[in-house]
């Protein structure tokens, strides 16, 4: 099993995507369950609303950034394995619920926002439209490692 195509083009994609993986259930293909999954796709969007705390990134990555950042829009999908730093991955033993319930608020909270978003700890200043695709194309990415337990409309078969 490997992943599944996603492409998201608003948070309420990536919301009904959430809901059906909860409720279905769903294994993962990759690293993460759906809570690691949500609990680190949650560091991005609070970070970009709240602003980052910890370690800042090594400075070539920094200085590749605007290069990845640009592959990822342009092709809206994320490299596979990736190597990030600790404080970015997400324990064992998360609950799922609360996991999937802070995402979506999180996610709804970034769509409402009115006021202006802390700069990326990769990329600097990036626009409030740049910073959307960067929360989008991730969540796509982490979200199609993960297969729902029952196929899309085989309840109605």
């Amino acid at each position: 099993m490997k992943w599944r195509p996603l492409d998201f083009r608003t948070v309420d994609e990536v919301i009904a995507e959430l809901d059906r993986l909860q409720s279905a259930g769903c294994s993962p293909a990759g690293n993460w369950n759906l809570a690691q999954a949500c609990n680190h796709l949650a560091i991005f969007v609070r970070g970009s609303l709240d602003g980052f705390t910890g370690s800042r990134p090594p400075w070539f990555a920094r200085l590749l950034a605007p290069l990845f950042m640009r592959w990822m829009l342009k092709n809206r999908r994320m490299p596979e394995g990736v190597r990030i730093a600790d404080e970015l991955r997400p324990s064992d033993g998360l609950d799922e619920a609360h996991e999937v319930v802070e995402l979506k608020q999180l996610l709804r909270r970034f769509e409402t926002n009115k006021g202006p978003l802390h700069q990326s700890p990769f990329a600097g200043d990036i626009s409030a439209e740049t910073w959307r695709e960067m929360h989008l194309i991730p969540c796509a990415h982490h979200l199609s490692f993960l297969h729902p337990a029952m196929p899309e409309g085989a309840a109605n078969r």
